[in-house]
């Protein structure tokens, strides 16, 4: 099912008071989605605050967040702003329908803004609650402010990619890699999370317009379609003719058939479920009143004639309904428990139900007679022990029994039973305390405050999850409560008043459960809880440090000293402690990152097993993330209890080590030779590519290839690739050829011997490599260490191509561009680079801009009508635009260039001399590498002499072009590596 969330268009009822401190809304849900928030949403979003929660489809866990709103008119204006964009976008021809889409989704939102009163001020509002548990969130109002100003900061690129006439900017902002990727439209910018039928989920695009849209009456097996609009339950629909309603039965056979037979004729306003256990239970409508129907296939009959004002679905085979000013209680059967004679009542609890006259409630039973009558002001239900907490004329609060004895005196100022407490939360003179379910009082009301510490329970720590006989068998955890005093500081009290710890510290923390293998673990028995404590610092901000103390004991294991501070447990009896906190400012050199930690393991007992000495163990990720610590600890307790060691990387030099479960450090070198020794060639190739690459250890280039060598199923590099063992890695084997054809070590390339390894790896189980194919295809084609072999490199490269490696897409995409083998054929080349483009291959983008523009040129020639030649022009300004703006490639500054061409030729896009310029100034701009240096003399020579510099030309003035003539001058002198 996953975690869900709901957009809902909400607006104010007729008639609500303005000025109420609780506004009056109707909302409809118009979208769903899964385990994301919809780049479609964000847009309508944007420019919202917090509002009021939609909690009805709350029904796994509320975590208490606001719903996110924004005013719909507004919203609707923003979609129309970006359906105007998408409509202009050079690659709509891949996918047209992305048009029909937005002109779809434009015209449902205002149908949907337009069917409400003019002054409901509609707004969108989005439930989000469930996402807040992905990201582990605590508190709701931050999560809803964040997601407030990540809307905002969505609209905002949008909108400044829209007013730059950035596309390739707006299809990343919406979260689209490849325009022609429909998965993308539909799920991560959320056209199907639409309830419309028009959008129709994750399905392919529609061909047809909105207003040319009818539902299909069929399903995919020819039968009707069935409108859930219109379920009843079970096996009933409502169906309507002629304005008015009926009910229908629909069963399905063994063949997969489905039959409809009428229940109920078409004789009624309205017919709705009546929410009763029994789902034949129907109300039906009449003018204004309802009545009670059951919808029994074989006897069909009216319970309750319409008469009732206003009702409320059953609720344990008892409804609410209001006749005239009272309300009463109605039976399944539709006889009154209760005839309408109260002003109020609330749902039956433990056989009880409060109901108001007046200004006085009481409490009415199963029999509908009244056990007490009504003489309290405030009133709340009966509890398991048989007692309700009420407020009568003395002014305080008390506990009742059934028979409206006092069990318990009001002299409370409140009195609310918890259920996960099992008890009542007490308050007396502003001070906090507790009464156990029979009313005695456990804590006095002479504290601060009084929480429940939340803990797992027992059962769930110890017993597998398919087991329930264990957790049967398992001892439930007694409630223990954290109470503080007056000076701030905390302890914690059991549920008959015990002080379990004393009061020394700041507050008490939920210790996280247990992972499965860690279940059968002696610590799941221990009863330990985490402490935390400012440590005597009174600013507002000033951190928490949490210890543990164990409470069997009496004594604190861990001092309150860290930020994080999680626990482990492996083997059978070995605990430990995951610590974390910053690391100390004097400690920070020029290897250490802003808000690096320093992590380090205690062992049970507090004493340090590994010292705070490292930014990670086990993976690069943060401890402080309650949910990537959880994978930190897993692993290192599964590793551990198996008597392996977990790599981290040291703070001081930001090298690679192994910590073993004893507090033993090794070394990465020595630890990954003494697994290839034991005969793990897979350690051998990792080390090979941390000395090459210089990760985790000090680079060493010659070690490197000898260790490559070695995960090839070699001794040394030198030896023939027909010597090597029959489990060396063909990985190694493709990393050992580049190593010695590119001489990374220093001792003279061999190439004849790097082609070799390559034959070797591909005749040795490389067959399936990507990059090993690539890199023959290369070698073959080139010449290198043989004879040339054009046409198997190709054939090479084509192997590799089916799994998208992006330098045999790249390099065939050049062949058929210059026609080797075979003549040019640039609507191929134009296919590979589309394909590496796609892949994330800048090059491949480039060069896809350029081959466009030459097939548009040929095509032109040729005679092909000037909306074919606008296609490819028009996709060659996204590609190269898509390099522009991106200010991490190096072809930036030629994609400037080549895009001013294109502006000021018109090609792709209405001429247009000023964009031009614009895109030169940048080019020109641009000197951060050698290749934008090049570029740059480029731009600026066109602009001196051609933009500026000629007679003819719309830009002309005497004066810039003397001025950029000067800056061309002045540049670095350098051959410009022209673009093809």
């Amino acid at each position: 099912m996953g975690n869900r969330s709901w957009l809902y268009l909400e607006h104010r009822l007729s008639g609500a008071d303005d000025g109420a401190d609780h506004e009056e809304t109707s909302a409809n849900e118009i979208a769903e989605a899964n385990n994301n928030f919809p780049v479609l949403w964000q847009l309508l979003l944007a420019d919202g605050a917090a509002s009021g929660a939609i909690d009805h489809q709350r029904v796994f866990g509320d975590a208490g967040t606001d719903n996110l709103s924004s005013d719909a008119h507004a919203a609707l204006a923003r979609i129309r702003q970006l359906h105007a964009f998408v409509e202009r976008h050079p690659m709509l021809h891949t996918l047209p329908q992305i048009a029909l889409q937005f002109e779809a989704l434009a015209l449902h939102l205002a149908e949907l803004i337009h069917e409400l009163p003019a002054d409901s001020a509609p707004r969108f509002s989005a439930n989000l609650d469930e996402l807040s548990w992905l990201g582990g969130e605590t508190e709701g109002e931050g999560f809803i402010e964040r997601n407030r100003r990540e809307c905002n900061e969505r609209w905002a690129e949008v909108r400044r990619c829209i007013d730059s006439g950035n596309h390739p900017g707006v299809d990343a902002a919406l979260g689209i890699q490849r325009f022609v990727d429909w998965e993308a439209w539909a799920w991560q910018f959320g056209f199907g999370s639409l309830s419309h039928p028009y959008f129709d989920g994750y399905e392919s695009p529609r061909d047809e317009s909105f207003v040319d849209f009818v539902p299909e009456e069929e399903d995919e097996d020819g039968y009707e379609r069935l409108d859930y609009d219109n379920h009843l339950g079970g096996e009933l629909w409502r169906f309507e003719v002629d304005g008015r309603w009926g009910v229908t039965r629909v069963v399905h056979d063994d063949d997969g058939g489905r039959h409809r037979t009428t229940v109920v004729e078409p004789a009624w306003d309205d017919i709705r479920s009546a929410g009763g256990r029994d789902r034949h239970l129907l109300w039906i409508s009449q003018g204004e009143r309802s009545g009670l129907l059951l919808a029994d296939a074989e006897a069909p009959r009216v319970l309750l004639e319409p008469q009732l004002d206003e009702v409320w679905d059953f609720e344990d085979d008892i409804a609410t309904a209001l006749v005239g000013d009272h309300i009463g209680l109605l039976r399944a059967d539709g006889s009154w428990l209760l005839e309408p004679s109260v002003d109020e009542v609330w749902s039956f609890v433990e056989g009880r139900v409060r109901a108001r006259v007046g200004e006085r409630i009481g409490y009415i039973d199963l029999q509908g007679q009244w056990t007490i009558a009504p003489r309290f002001e405030e009133a709340e239900d009966f509890t398991p022990s048989g007692l309700a907490p009420v407020r009568g004329d003395e002014g305080g609060w008390g506990l009742v029994r059934a028979d409206g004895d006092w069990a318990v005196p009001p002299d409370f100022e409140q009195l609310q039973w918890r259920h996960d407490w099992e008890a009542f939360d007490a308050t007396r003179d502003g001070k906090s305390g507790l009464l156990d379910a029979q009313g005695r009082v456990v804590i006095e009301p002479v504290y601060e405050q009084v929480d429940l510490l939340e803990e797992y329970p027992i059962e769930f720590l110890t017993s597998e999850d398919n087991d329930p006989a264990n957790e049967r068998s398992a001892d439930a955890r007694p409630k223990r409560f954290a109470v503080e005093r007056a000076d701030g500081l905390c302890g914690l009290v059991d549920g008959r008043g015990r002080v379990l710890v004393p009061f020394d510290y700041g507050r008490f923390e939920t210790l996280e459960p247990l992972t499965g293998q860690e279940r059968a673990h002696a610590m799941a028995r221990r009863d330990l809880v985490r402490v935390a404590s400012k440590g005597g610092r009174t600013a507002k901000n000033a951190p928490w440090l949490r210890g543990i103390y164990d409470v069997a004991a009496g004594r604190e294991l861990v001092p309150c000293r860290h930020r994080t501070l999680q626990p482990l447990a492996w083997g059978t009896q070995d605990i430990g402690w995951l610590v974390a906190d910053p690391l100390p400012r004097g400690a920070k050199t020029e290897k250490i990152e802003k808000g690096q930690l320093a992590v380090g393991v205690l062992r049970g007992d507090g004493t340090v097993l590994h010292p705070q000495a490292y930014p990670w163990i086990t993976a690069a990720v943060s401890v402080a993330d309650s949910w990537l610590v959880a994978a930190v600890r897993s692993d290192l307790c599964k590793r551990w209890g198996a008597g392996e060691p977990v790599k981290a990387v040291r703070n001081d030099t930001g090298l690679y080590v192994w910590l073993h479960a004893d507090g033993r450090e090794q070394p990465h070198a020595e630890y990954m030779a003494a697994r290839h020794a034991a005969g793990d060639l897979r350690a051998a190739y990792e080390l090979a590519c941390h000395l090459r690459d210089g990760e985790g250890i000090e680079a060493d280039p010659r070690e490197a290839l000898r260790w490559m060598a070695r995960a090839a199923g070699v001794r040394e590099p030198g030896d023939a690739p027909a010597t090597a063992s029959p489990d060396g890695l063909p990985v190694a084997m493709c990393e050992l050829s580049k190593m010695l054809r590119w001489d990374t070590a220093g001792l003279g390339a061999d190439a004849a011997l790097g082609r070799a390894w390559l034959l070797h790896a591909i005749a040795h189980g490389g067959t399936d490599d990507a990059a090993t194919q690539a890199q023959l295809g290369y070698m073959l084609c080139e010449g290198e260490g043989g004879e040339r072999d054009l046409e198997g490199g190709v054939r090479h490269y084509e192997l590799a191509a089916e799994k998208n490696n992006t330098m045999a897409l790249y390099n065939l995409g050049l062949a058929h561009k210059l026609g080797e083998p075979g003549e040019p054929d640039l609507a191929r080349a134009i296919g590979y680079f589309r394909r590496g483009h796609e892949a994330g291959d800048i090059s491949a983008t480039m060069q896809l801009g350029r081959t466009l523009c030459l097939h548009a040129e040929a095509l032109d020639e040729q005679g092909h009508g000037e909306a074919v030649v606008n296609v490819l022009y028009a996709e060659a300004l996204y590609a190269r635009q898509k390099v522009a703006e991106d200010g991490n490639q190096r072809e930036q500054g030629w994609a400037c260039y080549e895009l001013g061409w294109m502006r000021f030729r018109g090609q792709g896009a209405p001429e247009d001399a000023a964009a031009a310029e614009r895109w030169l100034l940048a080019g020109a701009a641009l000197d951060d590498c050698k290749e934008n240096l090049e570029s740059q003399r480029a731009c600026t020579e066109v602009l001196a002499e051609t933009f500026y510099g000629d007679p003819d030309s719309p830009l002309f003035d005497e004066d810039k072009a003397s001025e950029w003539t000067q800056r061309l001058q002045a540049l670095p002198a350098t051959t410009p590596d022209a673009p093809a």
